[in-house]
């Protein structure tokens, strides 16, 4: 390992390095630079990065080899991230990756922040990359496979999330998640199941795991399976989501009675509730009841988009056709 390389190991792993390391590369004139970047070391080290930051302008005003600035970046632009100055980091890491192309620690936190920052795209190159000479890197196959999924390329975010779970060990709860969600995006349940059945060796007792094989099962059209599934996710954890989603599934599975039981319960303690308002204006619609569903729709267009759009779309259907709508 060069003496280069070893600089940046020290600086992606967040290792501090002696002042003297830094005498190699530019002799005594390097001197007071180097014990700078060695009090900036210390103090990153210790997490305090007002000091870092502080210590970084008296550092550069040294005129410092190019070894020790890029030592330097790493520290400042990992500062400015946890400091929440997201477009200082983004300016420093484009810096100093036209400076230094061949660091991938640069281009990985630059890919982090597109990517925390709806920037997918962005990242992708950048997590590309670092791949080109790590292929084994778990955080970028995994920031790459994020990117992918939000850009709606669920294939490839399959491909890398498969990479960088497996190189975890299939020890990472919430890699396991995403990449069992991005599969039910993707409608492969066979593997959004294996993946669930491995999240729950990871992290037993989770109600994610149950929670995804009930959207297989639901997404299978067997949705006595699903209404199984998510009564585990509600003994795991009840909540008001898990709920209506057990509710959604006796509707789609016939049982729409059922299901504005469920509705009722939920609506009884907050009676403008748009999920819940949704689930019993469905099921009333679907027992030819349209008149006393339409107040229901109109609870419901106060929801998210979904909600909103399909209540919408109910409501323009029944004011077209209003003496079909009620007709069984």
């Amino acid at each position: 390992m060069t003496a280069r390389h070893a600089l940046v190991l020290a600086a992606a792993l967040a290792l501090p390095a002696p002042a003297s390391a830094f005498l190699f590369f530019g002799g005594p004139a390097d001197a007071k630079a180097a014990g700078l970047l060695s009090g900036m070391s210390d103090a990153f080290g210790r997490g305090d990065c007002p000091a870092v930051l502080d210590l970084g302008a008296s550092f550069f005003a040294e005129k410092p080899s190019s070894a020790l600035r890029e030592e330097a970046y790493g520290y400042m632009g990992r500062c400015y991230e946890s400091s929440g100055s997201v477009d200082k980091a983004i300016g420093l890491y484009k810096v100093a990756l036209g400076l230094y192309p061949d660091n991938g620690l640069f281009a990985y936190r630059l890919a982090l922040i597109y990517n925390q920052t709806g920037f997918p795209a962005n990242a992708v190159p950048l997590f590309s990359s670092v791949l080109k000479g790590a292929p084994g890197d778990a955080g970028a196959n995994l920031g790459l496979a994020r990117a992918y999924a939000a850009l709606g390329f669920l294939t490839k975010a399959g491909d890398y999330y498969s990479r960088a779970v497996i190189l975890q060990d299939f020890r990472d709860a919430d890699a396991l998640g995403e990449y069992a969600r991005c599969m039910l995006r993707k409608r492969d349940w066979d593997e959004a199941l294996f993946i669930a059945g491995k999240g729950e060796q990871a992290a037993p007792g989770l109600p994610d795991w149950p929670d995804v094989e009930a959207a297989v099962r639901a997404g299978e059209g067997d949705y006595y399976r699903a209404v199984q599934a998510m009564d585990e996710a509600l003994r795991r954890a009840p909540s008001r989501e898990f709920r209506l989603r057990r509710a959604l599934y006796l509707l789609l599975g016939g049982l729409p009675h059922r299901a504005m039981d469920a509705a009722d319960a939920e609506l009884a303690a907050s009676p403008r509730d748009p999920l819940a308002s949704m689930v019993k204006a469905m099921s009333l619609y679907s027992l030819g009841r349209a008149p006393e569903a339409a107040p229901y729709f109109e609870a419901a267009r106060g929801g998210g988009p979904f909600t909103s759009a399909l209540a919408a779309s109910f409501l323009k259907v029944r004011a077209a056709k209003p003496e079909d709508a009620c007709k069984k």
